[in-house]
Formats: structure tokens, C-alpha cells, sequence
């Protein structure tokens, strides 16, 4: 598929891109750095990093080998793109479409963008981004979303507009009288939750944070092995929502929180009792996303947000 600059093609990506996609990624990184058992860091060679040090700088498009797995998995469960100028892969696209409750709605979710550093503003992502939109429309999304928006001029020049605003949150766990019960829940495709909203802990779309979270989503880095993991349904009263807690690499005893509820409405009668069930798992604190203007006495906004960008289909 040709954009309008026959120059550039725009086709799927394979595992066989992941060499370029990986160097394209790796061209922003200009000070790689290693952490110490404490979690100082300290600058490094990018050949001295083992791939666990090397996903630490900026995730699986840090390393080839990494790379080529997340684009595997990638083929399976959403949707990507690459960008060649002159017979040179050189920009990248990730998508993931969801069937949410409103707002939302069925969407996709635009997660990654990425021109190589050097060949920026040469109509790359402008190339990228209508391919995108048109995989959306293909899959019959009611929105288009870039969820975590940096580049909000472009976004805007594409026809995009700012939708939201969301915020990261800590919260402390704590004991509670708070009355639920627990089941283990189950490694399945997103269809077990299709349809589900993810009003706590909502990053890109539900989709993709349900597929980030899978069990083997991840690499079986060593140094990840004694972290804490719950993967549960929880039921409170009338509601049930699946909940996934993961131990933050680099904050032990605090938990990304993750919960899909068939309704946004019903996640502050469900805090209690993740609070509680967090506490009685071994946690100090929860952190997750949520909408910027998230009111619980005990929540506090930490300083990262991100912009959510849509476009109607």
C-alpha cells in the first residue's frame, strides 16, 4: 500500500522488521543506563545491557530479540504497521481495538507511533497515521484514540481532538471490613472481558492493557520472578470485576492496578475492597490510572498525566 509520496510504503509488519523497528526506537535513547540493586542508576554501554537492563530503558523495542517476540504476539492479538522510505524500515504503528462502554465504545487505540529520529519530518507518520485510521474504519471502530497523546499538534493536525485528560494515582492499601469474595482468574483472550470498561488503571485501551497483563505477555526476566502478582474476580455486593495487581519492578510492595468492570460507575464501590484485598496480599500501595478529575480522600495525583486524543469515525 502506497501513500500519496510513492516514496513511502506502508505495509504490516512482520518479525522480520525487528531489527529496524528496534534501531528506530533505540535512536531516541542518547544515555543508556543500568540500575544497581537499590535502584540507583548510573550511565552504561547499550553492548554491556542484557536484554532485562535493556527493556528497563524503554521496553521490548529496546532489544532485537525482544522486539521480534512483542511483534509475534503483536500479530495475534492487534494490529501493526511499518512505514519504507527508500527500501528502509523506518516508522512503526501499533493499534488495538476494544469494544468499551461509553465514551468509548468500540475503538482503536493508536499505542505506538515512531519515526527514527533522524528521518523525522519527512512525512513518515503523516504517511502512517491515515493507514491507521483506515484499519479502524476496516474494523468497524466507532473512535480512533491515541491515548497517551505527546505529539498533540500533529494529532490535531490529523484531524484529532483532545478528549481527556488522565492521571496517574497513588493510593495506600490498607485493611477494610469490606465485604467480598475472590476467585482465581483465568489466562483467556480479551473476549473474557470484552465489552468491559477499565475505569482504574486504564493506559492505552482495554485491550491492550488486558494483553499487557496476560501471564507470559512479558519475558521470564529472572529478576521479575519474586515479584507479587493477583490475578482475581472480585465480587462486591452486586458488582463484579476482574482485578490484576502487579508488583512495580522498581517499587517493591506497590502494585499496578488494573480493574475491568462492566459498568465505570461501579469502580468506587469496588475500592474498598481492592484496598483491602491488596493490604491482605502483601502490598503497601496501589498505583493506577484514572480519569484526571478521580476524587477519593485517600488518592493522590502523582505528577505524570497524559493527554487522550479522538477522532469520531
Amino acid at each position: 500500500m502506497r501513500d500519496t509520496r510513492p516514496d513511502i510504503l506502508i505495509r504490516p509488519a512482520t518479525s522480520a522488521d525487528a531489527a529496524a523497528i528496534s534501531v528506530a526506537h533505540c535512536s531516541d535513547t542518547t544515555v543508556w543506563k543500568t540500575w544497581d540493586v537499590h535502584g540507583a542508576e548510573r550511565p552504561a554501554r547499550y553492548v554491556d545491557l542484557n536484554s532485562y537492563q535493556r527493556w528497563l530503558n524503554g521496553g521490548p523495542w529496546m532489544d532485537v530479540d525482544l522486539c521480534a517476540d512483542h511483534l509475534r504476539r503483536l500479530a495475534h492479538n492487534g494490529l501493526s504497521l511499518v512505514a519504507e522510505l527508500d527500501g528502509r524500515v523506518l516508522a512503526e504503528a501499533e493499534l488495538h481495538t476494544a469494544d468499551e462502554p461509553p465514551p468509548f465504545g468500540r475503538n482503536a487505540n493508536l499505542s505506538v507511533l515512531y519515526v527514527h529520529r533522524n528521518h523525522r519530518r519527512q512525512g513518515l507518520g503523516s504517511a502512517l497515521l491515515p493507514h491507521a485510521l483506515a484499519l479502524a474504519e476496516s474494523e468497524h471502530c466507532d473512535n480512533f484514540i491515541v491515548a497517551h497523546a505527546e505529539a498533540t499538534d500533529f494529532y490535531a493536525k490529523h484531524g484529532l481532538r483532545a478528549a481527556a485528560r488522565w492521571a496517574r494515582f497513588r493510593l495506600s492499601a490498607q485493611t477494610d471490613k469490606a465485604q467480598y469474595s475472590t476467585e482465581p482468574l483465568p489466562d483467556a483472550p480479551y473476549d473474557l472481558v470484552r465489552g468491559f470498561s477499565l475505569a482504574i488503571g486504564r493506559y492505552q485501551n482495554a485491550h491492550h492493557d488486558w494483553e499487557r497483563t496476560r501471564p507470559g505477555a512479558t519475558p521470564d526476566f529472572a529478576e521479575w520472578r519474586h515479584l507479587k502478582v493477583e490475578r482475581v474476580w472480585i465480587t462486591t455486593g452486586r458488582h463484579r470485576a476482574a482485578l490484576i495487581l502487579e508488583e512495580s519492578p522498581r517499587a517493591p510492595r506497590t502494585a499496578e492496578t488494573f480493574l475491568f468492570t462492566a459498568s465505570a460507575a461501579s469502580a468506587p464501590e469496588l475500592i474498598a475492597a481492592v484496598r483491602d484485598l491488596a493490604a491482605r496480599s502483601g502490598f503497601d500501595h496501589l498505583y493506577f490510572f484514572a480519569p484526571a478529575d478521580f476524587k477519593h480522600k485517600d488518592a493522590a495525583p502523582t505528577e505524570y498525566s497524559q493527554n487522550l486524543f479522538l477522532k469520531k469515525l
